[in-house]
Parts: C-alpha cells; structure tokens; sequence
C-alpha cells in the first residue's frame, strides 16, 4: 500500500508533490487550521505550551 500525493494547487500552478496525511487527501501543510489534522496539532501545541508555563511557575 503506497501513501498517495496531496494534489493541491500550488501557487506556481504545479500540484503539490508532498504525501498525504494518513486518512485524508492532503498533506499536512494543505489541511488547513479547522481539518481534523489541524485542530490536533493546535491542541497539542496548546497543551506544550500550557505545560511550559506551569513548569516556568514553579
């Protein structure tokens, strides 16, 4: 089983040529912020940074 390419346009007209997240048919840069990839990634980065600020309180 290969993973497939994302396809998106780009902006110099070509397709992108990344592989596509696992699931979907875009690669992580063509999700966007509100795909299922995006919010994720939001939370963890989130869930870090919270970590980072109570590990400074202390």
């Amino acid at each position: 089983m290969t993973q497939s390419k994302c396809g998106a346009p780009t902006q110099s007209g070509g397709r992108c040529q990344n592989k596509a997240v696992i699931g979907t048919s875009r690669c992580a840069k063509h999700q966007g912020p509100w795909s299922a990839y995006g919010v994720e990634q939001r939370k963890k980065k989130e869930a870090e940074a919270k970590m980072r600020k109570l590990r400074k309180k202390r």
